[in-house]
């Protein structure tokens, strides 16, 4: 069956190919292009997004010795089970501590820039949105850690935050740029639609949090893609804010690779949240974008080069649920079968294992770039079809299990 699938796909993707090489150029080579055209004139806005990230940075690797301090004194720790594959309490205050490093860095920068009189624009409208949302998910987080939330109020909470991202940001999914034929999506789907995206993207980033480094690691690429996109194309609010993020996660890897931190679910989700709002930021930028007459970078197939910086997360979220619906299970009932997991079976440790997935995730989304110019349709399939090979990981594993068995 999996082999038919896999031809038909393949069908589909030569014949779309072939109608769309003669048209296209192979490679897109215009994120180079724009890089070297930048004038000086965009240098206050690249001195403050390196400065915030290293500001961050040190802001994170004093406040996290406090808060781990503070989990072990009011015992908010992760205990091991036979689920989880560490092996002595550790603290879950890695959201709180990412997210107050992040708040800090972000008040002093915006009072330092105001006090100087810098003529940056700073949209505080959608500041405000975006870190009252990521506050109430720490906080709902923070809740599950202790108490053991039920799925049910975790996807209502999730829900309800997504439409107050969507409506107070006003960043949402319009479009599908004609991917499967299909454009301009009415303002009801639209909201369905990008409800749905938020969520599954909160709990995909949620549940790969189950080594060390791993959540945090697919974050830190993914912030640091989505700074530099926001950069290109002069959107320093949000530039600011991934590179806080991407310095508070390198801080905060330091110690989780220690073992001395975990994210717990008051980082994982709150992350999600955050990735969530990158992704319906460049997708609604690249639509307001003219492809034409542009003076940053465009991406054509924005929602395409997505699918392949976060396709690790998303993909195993889909297999883990697919797999326990087939099981007659609840898709939310936690297990061992995250390809994390089959990782670590096949004897590989936590820093080899995100490694890895950093490794696959950086290949897979150069290789979207690079085709960056093809037809959508055919750019989708080769994405899906690359990044299909991650389940070889599964095979691989549960191959391994059986030769060991016998």
């Amino acid at each position: 069956m999996i082999r038919w699938v896999f031809g038909i796909f393949t069908f589909f993707l030569l014949l779309e190919i072939n109608t769309t090489a003669c048209t296209n150029d192979l490679f897109d080579v215009s994120l180079l292009v724009t890089l070297l055209s930048k004038s000086t004139s965009v240098l206050p806005s690249l001195y403050l997004c390196l400065s915030v990230f290293v500001f961050t940075f040190f802001i994170a690797q004093w406040f996290i010795p406090q808060s781990i301090r503070f989990a072990n004194r009011f015992q908010l720790m992760d205990h091991p089970n036979t689920r989880k594959t560490h092996l002595k309490p550790t603290p879950i205050l890695g959201g709180v501590s990412i997210f107050i490093s992040v708040i800090f860095a972000l008040a002093l920068t915006v009072s330092f820039l105001f006090v100087n009189s810098f003529s940056i624009d700073i949209n505080f409208k959608r500041i405000f949105g975006l870190f009252s949302a990521v506050s109430l998910m720490v906080f709902f987080g923070l809740k599950d850690d202790v108490f053991d939330v039920s799925p049910l109020e975790k996807v209502v909470f999730q829900i309800i935050t997504a439409l107050f991202v969507i409506i107070s940001c006003e960043v949402r999914i319009e479009s599908f740029d004609g991917l499967f034929g299909v454009y301009e999506l009415s303002t009801f789907f639209s909201y369905v639609f990008s409800v749905f995206v938020f969520v599954t993207v909160v709990n995909a980033f949620n549940l790969i949090d189950g080594i060390d480094g791993l959540s945090a690691s697919v974050g830190l690429v993914s912030t640091l893609c989505f700074g530099l996109f926001f950069f290109l194309n002069d959107l320093v609010t949000q530039s600011v804010i991934m590179f806080c993020y991407s310095g508070a996660l390198v801080s905060f890897l330091i110690f989780n690779f220690k073992k001395r931190l975990f994210l717990g679910d008051n980082g994982s989700m709150s992350l999600g949240v955050v990735i969530a709002f990158g992704v319906f930021s460049v997708i609604t930028t690249t639509n307001e974008l003219n492809p034409v007459e542009r003076t940053g970078y465009f991406i054509h197939n924005s929602s395409v080069i997505i699918l392949a910086l976060i396709s690790f997360p998303l993909l195993d979220t889909i297999r883990v649920f697919c797999v326990r619906l087939k099981q007659g299970k609840n898709p939310f009932s936690p297990d061992r079968n995250h390809l994390h997991h089959h990782l670590i079976r096949l004897k590989l440790s936590h820093f080899e294992s995100t490694f890895l997935v950093v490794t696959y995730t950086l290949i897979l989304t150069s290789v979207a770039l690079a085709l960056n110019s093809w037809n959508i349709t055919s750019h989708f399939f080769v994405v899906l079809l690359l990044s299909s090979f991650i389940y070889l990981i599964s095979w691989a594993s549960k191959k391994k299990h059986r030769k060991y068995n016998k």
